[in-house]
């Protein structure tokens, strides 16, 4: 379900483009490094917030570095910008885009999170002379969740909006009681504009069926690291629990898994990941049967 990134709407967001969030005469005493607003504190005029580079390497992987290692301690109205461990793994600039490519850690920010945490990349790399505008991939796969790759300081004009909610249909497979087969129910997740339907499915999986004669099949301790779409193919990031099944048990929790993302309208194939390496037998893994629609 693609989404354009200048159409995000955020609860309570006022940002202006590149330098708005700073009075004229402060705009060019130097770069700036930006960070998301520390929630805590309950700032509404801006999500976002910038405080001055006191580095001396002004370029790319200079200041990159220095959003990664976080806001100075001083700074406390701002937020770290990323997961911890997320690094720079390479960078290049052709056609005045840069492009970043970062660890896997940066993976694990979903729908507004990962929105400001572009934005603060971008924000902060566009003042460099040469560089207009930023492309961010993780391990060399991209964002796929983005309709958008390429992101520009100019699309950083939202005002103040109710999220819209998104409605999205999946069905969930379970074990049947009594077998070794799998059933499935409908759900219906209203999610806010921002969120990853995929993880947020795999989440009701790992919770257990509403359904009577169904069972839930996956470890109550499975957590889903993160979750992406890239043209049909689901990649799911998983933590280690899942290998802990007994080999059957686990060929069906596999199962279930497929069955379920692949129920999702953008989903045509799945891989798993285990603590973000790949496993092999769970690449490519495609549905067994085609569903009947869902009830009205």
């Amino acid at each position: 379900m693609k989404r354009t990134m200048a159409r995000l709407l955020l609860a309570v967001l006022v940002l202006l483009l590149a330098f708005g969030c700073m009075p004229e005469d402060e705009a060019d005493q130097g770069v700036k490094l930006w960070f998301p607003v520390n929630p805590a504190l309950g700032k509404v005029s801006a999500a976002l917030d910038a405080c001055p580079y006191q580095g001396e390497d002004r370029s790319i992987p200079g200041l990159l570095e220095a959003l990664l290692d976080g806001p100075p301690a001083e700074e406390l109205e701002l937020s770290a910008l990323a997961p911890e461990g997320t690094r720079l793994l390479s960078w290049s600039l052709e056609d005045q885009v840069a492009n970043v490519e970062l660890s896997a850690a940066y993976a694990e920010l979903v729908g507004v999170e990962l929105t400001l945490a572009d934005y603060c990349i971008t924000l902060t790399l566009t003042q460099l002379a040469g560089v207009e505008g930023v492309r961010i991939t993780v391990n060399g796969g991209g964002q796929s969740y983005r309709e958008r790759q390429a992101l520009y300081p100019g699309d950083v004009l939202f005002s103040g909006a109710e999220e819209t909610p998104v409605e999205v249909t999946a069905a969930l497979y379970f074990r049947r009681e009594g077998g070794g087969s799998l059933g499935f129910e409908w759900r219906r997740f209203r999610l806010a504009e921002g969120s990853v339907p995929a993880k947020e499915v795999l989440a009701a999986l790992i919770a257990g069926p509403e359904d009577k004669g169904l069972m839930a099949l996956l470890p109550s301790e499975l957590t889903v690291r993160s979750a992406w779409v890239d043209e049909g193919l689901c990649t799911a990031d998983l933590s280690a629990h899942l290998l802990e099944l007994p080999e059957e048990e686990r060929a069906l929790a596999v199962s279930s898994i497929v069955e379920t993302l692949c129920s999702l309208d953008a989903v045509e194939q799945v891989q798993i990941l285990i603590e973000g390496e790949p496993v092999e037998g769970l690449n490519g893994l495609g549905p067994s049967a085609s569903l009947p629609a869902p009830s009205p």
